[in-house]
């Protein structure tokens, strides 16, 4: 019995962690999670979208398939839901690739009076299908196109008074056939002459006019051939008088000149004009759509020419005249805008920023007048709790946001989503800022946060007064963590270098930030975040039996003191990385290693060392619940106690994935402790190409007591025990 009695503390302390992680309050802060509506040039293009609704309300709809409708009169929420296509489609349970959905396909207005119309996009049998559904008012879904298209077809519907009016693209007639040109000309590499036989050109698409009205004044359907080119996008005006062709002339559905073909429905007349730039249509979703009769807002992507991909990150925007193009204002594409859709009235549009925000903007002067909710774009837990209204407020948050209109914002939520003082705060308090975040990071007591914007850093207390602000001219930080001691580091992407920088500052006496000068890097070598007392230098270089650039790749750890003195450093030795504690008294190391009999399957292998000594502990090594192909561990985040690790275990190449939940291990112990199933496996989720959604995180608060999960703009407190002792 005496082996068994030994053996039982150790069973209890596992069960003991599991039974102590429990809920502690979610908060929803309203608004679309960042990226979840993708953007101009992604793989697979925007999703979702925004439409106009009836009495002055808007719907917007991202590629999670959250629906929002709002009062844009004061942007409030009406209501939230997660919208699924109809039950009778292919593929639409189907959690990774079912069918995408897309609000508003065709202009404003048009056939919506019965509910919102919703466009869908998916495939059945490898080949790809378009279809529609009206969602009701009652929540009904009712299956059918008013104005099927295709990738073929465009079509173009809308209604004028009691009929609708369609119109259609329709091939082109077969070219006459005549001898071809003969060209020859001398190969200069040869020497040889050549002679080569170009292909007639074969004639544009034909316009199919739709009839309209009846009696007397009835406009008999019509055929108008236009020019050649791909047809994107049919668009009747609101009254039927003119019908716009958004036509690319270049490679098919990749990228070139767009014109716009504005065409006369009675008489054929047409008149066309270039949009400037190469524009974009594969993956950019053109737009083009009528303000009145007379106006249409175009909204287009241009290429890079050097990338091929998408300028500024998004799409140009103007307001034009429809019989010239003249551009009354344009937005380019820097500003982050995809989409432009006009109100009925023609006073307002809507579009979405960077992804993530929903705007509503003057059609005027395309000026901004309100966001549509908020996103997350950068958080942090942070320590203890304040008394709010004789209310104790146990497990906080600091939130950086992106508000609309190209600003942002620092806000401090409670677990109930109050915004709350700090201790030793006197009101609530929200930082704005002129661009939006890209990195926050807080000490530990919350007395000193650090946002990091574009070019610049801004450095605030626990008051949310502005101490400090540090331009960063060419600089973008994607990483910002406070170390014990007022140490705090950035990764920073540096436009001319076109490569990555680490800064670091050190708080002084009066809690202002000093820049600290780190030793040089030498090629193929990083420091590892968070920076203290130590630098953690991770090397890498190819393997010495094999130095192609897809031969394996080594790594080895040096550990260096703030002026570049080496306390320790390791061999040479398969990949790993490396993490430091907030205190600079631990490091966590993690090294993925080959599953016998697996192929692109990896268990994660898990050890401390003394960051001092070098001196290495035993490790842990866990493997994926399940053997597949690209599934693998990953570490997530590191407690203040310097023996519990946050794992992340997902699946996945470039295009496509999956995250199937978060683990929980004791590096002291040396075991994994359970976690409540709602926890641990309810954060299953899949993402991909065309499939933009949030990926959850998870990361422990400097205090050890709660562990704090932000999925999007969701934030989910657990409690647990993750701060006291070694």
């Amino acid at each position: 019995m005496r082996p068994l009695l030994l053996l039982l503390p150790v069973l209890l302390l596992g069960q003991t962690s599991a039974q102590t992680v429990t809920p502690r309050g979610a908060v929803q802060v309203t608004g679309h999670a960042a990226g979840t509506f993708g953007g101009a040039g992604n793989i697979g293009g925007p999703s979702g979208g925004v439409a106009w609704g009836p009495n002055g309300t808007a719907y917007t709809l991202d590629g999670a398939r959250v629906l929002y409708r709002w009062n844009v009169s004061t942007g409030r929420s009406l209501f939230r839901q997660v919208l699924w296509p109809p039950a009778t489609l292919p593929g639409a349970r189907d959690p990774a690739f079912g069918p995408r959905l897309f609000l508003n396909a065709t202009s404003a207005g048009t056939l919506g009076a019965a509910g919102l119309l919703v466009r869908v996009e998916g495939v059945q049998n490898a080949q790809p299908y378009r279809t529609a559904f009206t969602l009701t008012p009652d929540g009904r879904r009712v299956l059918g196109d008013p104005c099927p298209s295709s990738e073929r077809v465009p079509r173009g519907c809308v209604q004028v008074g009691g009929s609708k009016v369609q119109d259609r693209t329709q091939a082109g007639a077969t070219a006459p056939q005549t001898p071809p040109l003969e060209l020859t000309y001398k190969d200069p590499a040869t020497g040889k002459t050549l002679t080569t036989r170009p292909e007639p050109p074969p004639d544009g698409a034909r316009l199919i006019l739709g009839e309209l009205g009846s009696g007397a004044s009835r406009i008999p359907s019509s055929t108008v051939t236009l020019p050649r080119g791909e047809v994107l996008r049919v668009v009747p005006s609101p009254d039927g008088s003119r019908t716009a062709v958004l036509r690319l002339v270049g490679e098919s559905g990749g990228a070139g000149t767009a014109y716009v073909d504005v065409v006369q429905r009675k008489g054929g007349k047409r008149v066309f004009w270039a949009l400037p730039g190469t524009t974009l249509a594969e993956d950019a979703a053109p737009d083009l759509r009528w303000v009145g009769n007379s106006r249409l807002l175009t909204a287009t992507a241009e290429q890079d020419p050097v990338t091929g991909g998408a300028i500024g990150g998004g799409q140009v925007v103007a307001l034009r005249d429809a019989l010239t193009g003249r551009a009354r204002w344009k937005l380019s594409a820097t500003a982050g805008l995809v989409g432009a859709v006009p109100s009925p009235d023609g006073r307002l549009w809507l579009t979405v920023r960077g992804g993530s925000v929903p705007e509503v903007r003057r059609v005027s002067d395309g000026q901004f007048v309100r966001a549509l909710g908020r996103a997350v774009v950068a958080w942090v837990p942070l320590a203890g709790g304040a008394s709010v209204g004789g209310a104790s407020s146990s497990g906080r948050a600091a939130v950086a946001l992106s508000v609309g209109g190209g600003a942002g914002a620092l806000s401090l939520l409670d677990r109930a989503g109050r915004e709350v003082p700090l201790a030793g705060g006197a009101a609530r308090w929200r930082f704005a800022v002129p661009s939006v975040p890209d990195a926050l990071a807080a000490t530990s007591d919350g007395g000193r946060f650090a946002l990091a914007v574009p070019g610049a850093l801004y450095l605030l207390d626990s008051t949310g007064r502005l101490r400090q602000a540090l331009p960063l001219p060419g600089l973008r930080v994607s990483t910002l963590s406070f170390a014990l001691g007022g140490v705090l580091s950035a990764r920073a992407t540096d436009a001319a270098l076109g490569g990555e920088r680490t800064l670091v500052w050190k708080l002084d006496g009066a809690g202002q930030l000093k820049p600290l000068t780190l030793p040089p890097l030498p090629d193929g070598s990083r420091y590892s975040l968070p920076i203290s007392a130590l630098l953690l230098r991770e090397d890498v270089r190819r393997s010495a039996q094999n130095t192609a650039q897809t031969g394996p790749l080594q790594s080895r750890l040096s550990v260096l003191n703030l002026g570049g003195g080496l306390r320790w450093q390791e061999a040479w030795g398969a990949e790993a990385a490396a993490l430091a504690s907030a205190d600079g008294q631990t490091v966590l190391r993690a090294r993925g290693i080959a599953i016998p009999g697996q192929a692109e399957v990896g268990a994660l292998k898990l050890w401390l060392a003394d960051a001092r000594t070098g001196q290495a502990r035993p490790p842990l090594t866990l493997a994926p619940r399940a053997l597949q192909v690209y599934r693998g561990l990953a570490v997530a985040d590191f407690a203040p106690n310097r023996r519990h690790v946050l794992l992340t275990e997902g699946q996945g190449d470039g295009c496509g994935g999956a995250l199937y939940g978060v683990r929980l291990a004791d590096l002291q112990i040396r075991q994994e402790v359970p976690l409540p199933a709602a926890f641990g496996t309810g954060l299953t989720r899949f993402f991909g190409c065309g499939h933009p959604r949030p990926v959850p995180e998870t990361a422990f608060a400097p205090d050890g007591k709660h562990i704090l999960i932000r999925d999007g703009n969701a934030l989910n407190w657990w409690a647990g025990a993750f701060g006291g002792g070694r």
